[in-house]
């Protein structure tokens, strides 16, 4: 009985040894598991994800990182981090470190780094704490995000937002001067302040400003429609030489009021394929443009020309002239010319821009040319000659 006792009871020892040493195995496989697939996961993780001491020196380096920084995992484990830290942003580095010895983590802080070619990266970075077991830090992890383009969108998103506030300011400057003078005028009227012999000059003043309101307001939401890709048009035969000659007659009073010299040389029956509403546009903006930037004593000349290939619109002016370094910028929506002393004349900067789509979507091309400043301007429209067959 005693005997059955003592060896039923070695057995049972025997058998609990083994159990615990399944369970150990198990648990050994398991937290192997866990480390293969955490390997896994570093190693083809999309972020750069490296491991630092705490001097600063490489220690894992994963794929992403060697494709963002341009250094492999065995040229760069070993050495510094500082090789992809730029000279001026060294300082950075001992901030960080010092921060993980004391236990904290660096969250999503963005800053740049210099790739292996030389290459400038905006990044976002987090860093924590690499510790032991028992507490100790003996390093840091660093999860890299490139942001280039989110930091490129950001900025356009900042400069779009920039200029809407200056659009909307300028927009309001110019709609304020002629709506002034259109509430003025009428209240004077209304009040009958204005002797009746300065009636008529009155209503044409307030005539005129009503339609420099018009204009403004059709410009802004003509551009509307371009960026909406709503401006539509309808083409078909176009009589250009009486278009032209319309147009020219309609700013002669403005021109000789201004004392500038305005000819023209409109040989007949020059047909395009066009909207006539549009084209008419085109080459008011055109003059208008050049009786704005053309003092009194100058002159204007306009042309219509024609061949097989090409019918051609040319205002020369002898105005304020172009620098080469603004030609590029010409015809840029909200874009303004600037005069020699740095004088803006006024406008929204859309009538340009809004010339060259039109004459865009008519199959066409413009272009401006000038000898510099004080040298006047020559705007020429291309429109495809109309193929008689």
């Amino acid at each position: 009985m005693a005997f059955g006792e003592n060896d039923g009871s070695a057995a049972s020892h025997g058998s609990g040894s083994s159990a615990d040493h399944t369970i150990e195995a198990a648990g050994i496989r398991a937290l192997e598991t866990d480390a293969l697939r955490l390997a896994a996961i570093v190693e083809y993780s999309d972020d750069a994800i490296v491991s630092k001491n705490l001097d600063g020196i490489v220690q894992t380096w994963n794929k992403a990182a060697e494709r963002l920084f341009g250094y492999t995992a065995a040229e760069i484990i070993g050495k510094s981090i500082t090789l992809i830290i730029p000279r001026d942003r060294l300082a950075e580095e001992d901030l960080v470190l010092g921060r993980i010895r004391a236990g904290q983590t660096v969250e999503h802080y963005e800053t740049v780094r210099r790739a292996k070619d030389g290459r400038l990266i905006d990044v976002s970075l987090t860093v924590s704490p690499i510790r032991l077991p028992n507490g100790n830090i003996i390093g840091a992890s660093k999860i890299a995000r490139d942001i280039t383009e989110q930091r490129q969108l950001r900025q356009a998103a900042d400069e779009a937002s920039r200029a809407k506030d200056h659009f909307l300011a300028m927009l309001s400057h110019e709609l304020r001067t002629p709506l002034n003078a259109v509430l003025g005028y009428i209240d004077m009227l209304r009040n009958n302040i204005v002797p009746e012999q300065q009636r008529g000059k009155a209503i044409e003043i307030v005539a005129r400003n009503a339609e420099l309101l018009t204009r403004l307001v059709n410009d802004v939401l003509d551009t509307s429609r371009i960026v909406t890709g709503k401006l539509r048009m309808e083409l078909h035969d176009c009589n250009l030489s009486t278009l032209v000659g319309e147009v020219v007659e309609s700013v002669r009073e403005t021109s000789s009021a201004k004392r500038v010299e305005l000819t023209s040389q409109i040989p007949s029956d020059v047909h395009v394929q066009g909207d006539p509403d549009r084209l008419r546009q085109t080459i008011w903006n055109l003059l208008s443009n050049a009786l704005k930037f053309t003092p009194a004593g100058g002159q204007i000349r306009v042309r219509l020309a024609a061949d097989d290939t090409y019918v051609r619109v040319i205002v020369q002016d002898t105005g304020i002239g172009l620098s080469a370094e603004s030609l590029p910028y010409l015809f840029q929506r909200f874009w303004q010319v600037q005069t020699v002393d740095n004088r803006s004349h006024g406008g929204l900067g859309l009538g340009l821009a809004l010339t060259r789509h039109i004459v865009e979507m008519h199959g066409g091309s413009i272009s401006a040319r000038s000898a510099g400043l004080g040298q006047g301007s020559t705007f020429e429209v291309r429109l495809p000659a109309v193929v008689t067959v």
